[in-house]
């Protein structure tokens, strides 16, 4: 018995310490995609759940990385913090003004977590007053339920930014958003431009490519914390056993949906098997 117990300390332990090292580390997760409405080929950087997180002394190890891929857009899909952590605010908010004198469009659009904080009720609220005017300032541009038009590579691109309605994110039930609900927030998508969207959620993905987004960027399920290889997440933050839109690329009606497994985690602090990423992009003329 004694033997056993010692056994499954040591396992413990062994498992412990590699989560805490696993913690700490990110990859670097390259996809392409090609489209007709692209002049050059451009490099769009997704970094999605940072939660506060740093990589290294003030972010040092992510922002090289981020600078080292070459970006032409950086593009924030949300909770870039954690709602009740208000201490870390400006972790974040410090990376944010990094990424922005790379001389780049940075855009971002909020996730969950700055949802919640926006709400009056809430005991972050003016603690996320303060770090959303700071924000502002930073250089970023920050689309909830907006859009705006930028030239990347000579190519216009038209990006949206859909925030979500908390009620979306209710753990123990399915997912739901109303059929209009991206019409009424954001009107029609561009069919002449590159349509870009962020959306937090990755649930809605046959809701985002029916309404006509070219490509869209995703973040929330964390990769699902938990994977089996070969087979995918274990489970969503919405309790929902193996996700269907975990993380990686989907092609849904013809049109790209990224999903990245984020770089910080909250809660539960767990990635086995689903190591944090930053994603990068290579979108090309249609050859």
């Amino acid at each position: 018995m004694n033997v056993l117990i010692g056994i499954i300390s040591v396992i413990v332990i062994i498992y412990l310490f590699w989560q805490y090292e696993e913690l700490k580390k990110f990859q670097i997760t390259h996809y392409e995609m090609e489209s007709q409405k692209v002049k050059r080929k451009m490099n769009i950087i997704v970094i999605s759940d940072l939660h506060s997180f740093s990589y290294g002394m003030e972010n040092r190890l992510l922002f090289k990385a981020v600078k080292n891929a070459a970006p032409d857009l950086i593009l924030i899909p949300g909770d870039l913090i954690v709602t009740a952590k208000t201490e870390k605010y400006d972790v974040s908010l410090r990376f944010v003004r990094q990424l922005c004198t790379l001389d780049v469009p940075v855009l971002f659009s909020s996730g969950n977590h700055e949802s919640k904080a926006a709400l009056p009720e809430s005991e972050s609220f003016f603690a996320f007053q303060q770090y959303y005017r700071k924000l502002e300032q930073s250089g970023i541009t920050i689309l909830n339920n907006k859009s705006c038009e930028v030239s990347v590579q000579g190519t216009n691109v038209c990006i949206s930014g859909l925030e979500l309605p908390l009620s979306s994110y209710k753990k123990g039930k399915k997912p739901y958003l109303e059929k209009d609900f991206l019409d009424r927030q954001l009107g029609a998508s561009s069919e002449k431009n590159l349509q870009i969207l962020l959306a937090h959620h990755p649930a809605f993905a046959q809701q985002y490519a029916q309404w006509g987004a070219d490509l869209t960027v995703c973040g929330h399920n964390h990769g699902g914390l938990v994977c089996i290889p070969g087979i995918g997440s274990v489970i969503s933050p919405q309790f929902v056993p193996f996700p269907k839109y975990d993380a990686g690329e989907f092609t849904v009606d013809g049109k790209k949906i990224y999903i990245s497994r984020g770089l910080g985690t909250h809660t539960f602090h767990i990635r086995v098997f689903n190591r944090a990423e930053l994603v990068v992009i290579a979108v090309k003329p249609e050859t």
